[in-house]
């Protein structure tokens, strides 16, 4: 009953510490209204890395269970998506559903019943169908600005993701060839979403900044 219940509330806390985890200094970025019938893999991965977050901040190890289990639905294609200029290609520094996994462990430390519940989340976790979803991984000198250029399909949910690697300030623009931003985001963080339904197929303009005088990284995501 215990573990049945110990579950239960794994599986509530995510979307609502998944919100909650979300850095209060970054504001939403604008963009157009989606409909949908829930998370995609860019969102529900973003949702994870706060999820994971905030977990860890308050030693709660059902909130990083949580966070891995959604993670570990979400499998990342990396892909060589060249910005102008290049930067250097570096490996994605943002923790995995394993690495979730681990830390969770480590926060269970002697509770047998927290133990089994990492172990049994795991295994269910490997059984599922994962999301799929598309990384590119870049390394961003300070003061540089590095536009890639991304196509769209219209009618169709796209989704691009941002996750720095907390070293500098990071902000996101994205707009069509033609008209205002669909998403500019200008705040202190390095982590940001957006989604929009483009109206048309065509190529959109997504633009990262580096704010600071520190060098970094980050990783963009997209569906």
């Amino acid at each position: 009953m215990r573990r049945t219940l110990l579950l239960c509330l794994t599986l509530a806390a995510a979307p609502a510490l998944a919100e909650t985890a979300k850095p209060e200094a970054t504001p939403t970025p604008t963009a157009t209204p989606v409909v949908g019938t829930g998370p995609s893999a860019v969102a529900q991965f973003m949702a994870a890395q706060d999820l994971f977050t905030l977990g860890r901040a308050r030693k709660d190890p059902l909130a990083v269970i949580a966070a891995a289990r959604l993670a570990a639905l979400v499998t990342a294609q990396d892909v060589d998506r060249l910005p102008e200029p290049q930067g250097e290609g570096v490996p994605a520094s943002h923790p995995d559903a394993t690495t979730m996994f681990t830390a969770a462990k480590a926060l269970a430390a002697e509770d047998e019943v927290l133990a089994d519940l990492v172990t049994r989340s795991m295994a269910e976790a490997a059984r599922l169908p994962p999301r799929t979803m598309q990384r590119s991984t870049r390394g961003i000198a300070a003061g540089e600005v590095q536009v890639y250029t991304l196509p769209f399909f219209g009618g169709s949910l796209a989704e691009v993701g941002l996750l720095g690697d907390g070293k500098a300030n990071l902000d996101l623009s994205i707009a069509p060839a033609k008209g205002d931003p669909l998403c500019l985001e200008g705040g202190p963080g390095d982590r940001v979403l957006c989604s929009f339904l483009p109206a048309e197929n065509g190529d959109y303009t997504v633009t990262v900044t580096n704010r600071s005088e520190t060098a970094a990284s980050y990783s963009l995501l997209t569906n």
